[in-house]
């Protein structure tokens, strides 16, 4: 896979909303993800998203501490799956913040 392209993200705009904010996240974040695993990219941004603000813009920054993450959804979505609980409203409830690799 050789280098990934990490991003700089233009720093977030004290006044934007919450929602325009993790927005914004979510689309520096999501190519990175299309790179890495490209069939769950959207499943693993959302969960991604559920976290703190700033370990989000961390993972972004940091691709070692990006892989982790992205082992760490990839394992919770596995584990759903052998479950036979893949209905979508359990995927989309899914959260990393109970997992949170320091």
């Amino acid at each position: 896979m050789g280098g990934l392209p990490l991003r700089d993200v233009p720093p977030m705009p004290i006044h934007a909303p919450p929602k325009q904010q993790r927005t914004m996240l979510g689309e520096a974040l999501y190519p990175l993800l299309d790179l890495l695993e490209h069939e769950s990219a959207a499943k693993v941004t959302g969960m991604l998203l559920e976290m703190d603000q700033p370990e989000v813009l961390h993972l972004i920054e940091s691709l070692d501490a990006l892989k982790a993450k992205v082992v760490e959804a990839m394992d919770v979505l596995r584990n759903v799956s052998q479950q036979g609980n893949s209905s979508a409203d359990q995927l989309a409830s899914l959260s990393l913040n109970d997992n949170l690799v320091s």
